[in-house]
């Protein structure tokens, strides 16, 4: 039974990954409005009704998505923060991680698009901001100490200020990229979010 269990898990699995996966690429092409789950499933190589095996609906689709996708640069970053042993490394590597964001071309396509829903159905605003809040890092393991020292009140306001404002500026410029990609090549926009980064977490 353990067996058979374990197969039926993994199948799951697969099928959940390749809906996701299909979906992540209808989404950001399409946009939520006209994305259609026909196409998803199709792309996905099963059936519509698998879809909803899985999923309750299409909004239900595009929020697992959100979370999966930024889950996993959540987790990649404490994957990466876990291994530093110092104030310096840890800042290092979230300024890396930070910069190596402009790899992902369609990550702020679907950012874009999750906030347009979000303005577009206050009906499902509890539910959004709820999947956005699940997407952060676990309060335990964001540690503000370990990252930037010790921080006054008004320090900690300006430093959360900051990290809110990182998100938006790395989306707009990606997303800015797709009609100026001379005058905003990934090499400048690697430059201009390393100055950013500088700039507002290791000049104090």
């Amino acid at each position: 039974m353990m067996q058979a269990l374990s197969k039926q898990q993994l199948r799951t699995q697969e099928t959940q990954k390749r809906l996701l996966d299909a979906a992540d690429e209808i989404f950001v092409r399409d946009g939520y409005e006209a994305a259609q789950l026909d196409e998803i499933a199709a792309r996905a190589g099963r059936s519509k009704g698998a879809v909803y095996t899985h999923f309750k609906s299409k909004e239900d689709l595009f929020l697992a998505l959100f979370e999966h996708r930024t889950r996993f640069y959540v987790d990649r970053l404490m994957t990466s923060l876990h291994s530093c042993t110092t104030q310096k490394e840890r800042l290092g590597a979230f300024r890396q991680f930070y910069v190596d964001l402009d790899h992902d071309k369609t990550w702020p396509i679907l950012t874009l698009e999750f906030k347009l829903y979000a303005l577009r159905h206050p009906e499902s605003k509890e539910r959004l901001r709820r999947a956005f809040e699940m997407s952060k890092p676990p309060q335990e393991e964001w540690n503000y100490e370990q990252m930037f020292g010790k921080l006054s009140r008004e320090e900690r306001a300006d430093n959360e200020l900051a990290l809110t404002a990182l998100g938006p500026i790395m989306s707009g410029l990606i997303l800015e990229s797709h009609f100026e990609p001379q005058m905003l090549s990934q090499k400048g926009i690697r430059r201009l979010l390393g100055r950013l980064f500088d700039a507002l977490f290791t000049t104090r």
